[in-house]
């Protein structure tokens, strides 16, 4: 899903496009963050999966580490490539390598990734982007209201 920078703009309350080349900056960095913390691709993505063991459970099931997978392939024991059956259990998708001629360990390509991202991770990215634009640090920060009756009791009383 590419940034449209007008919404964030809107968003975040920026009146302006100086900030554009920062921004798309901070929006990369955030949709690595969230790939890498959590797992889930904002962009469609190929990854790898290692699987050391056969996975104990009867149904063979392996979970993805990257969500939302879109297709599962491995090579088998004869150098063919099988498009592995994707399950999805509570929201999370797993891999099905209930398949003859599968050694382990095994290396799984995944891909991941969707152009349509679910809007608690859209509110997310949004809020997480904007703090990586504010942390840049060059925006005014308004001072508290007693500042200025502080200083001036300070400052005022006494000179000249």
């Amino acid at each position: 899903m590419a940034l449209d920078l007008p919404k964030f703009r809107a968003w975040a309350r920026i009146p302006h496009n100086e900030d554009d080349p920062a921004i798309s900056i901070a929006w990369e960095a955030a949709k690595r963050e969230l790939e890498e913390r959590t797992g889930w691709c904002v962009d469609p993505v190929t990854r790898t999966q290692y699987v050391g063991l056969e996975p104990a459970n009867t149904e063979k099931l392996v979970r993805l580490e990257r969500q939302p997978a879109t297709a599962c392939t491995c090579v088998d024991d004869n150098a063919a490539t099988i498009s592995l059956t994707l399950v999805t259990i509570n929201g999370i998708q797993y891999a099905s390598l209930d398949e003859d001629d599968l050694t382990y360990p095994l290396v799984l390509t995944v891909t991941a990734g969707s152009n349509t991202l679910n809007p608690l991770l859209e509110m997310m990215l949004l809020q997480r982007v904007a703090q990586h634009v504010q942390s840049r640090g060059d925006d005014t920060v308004t001072l508290p209201g007693d500042y200025w009756d502080r200083i001036s009791a300070m400052m005022g009383k006494g000179i000249g």
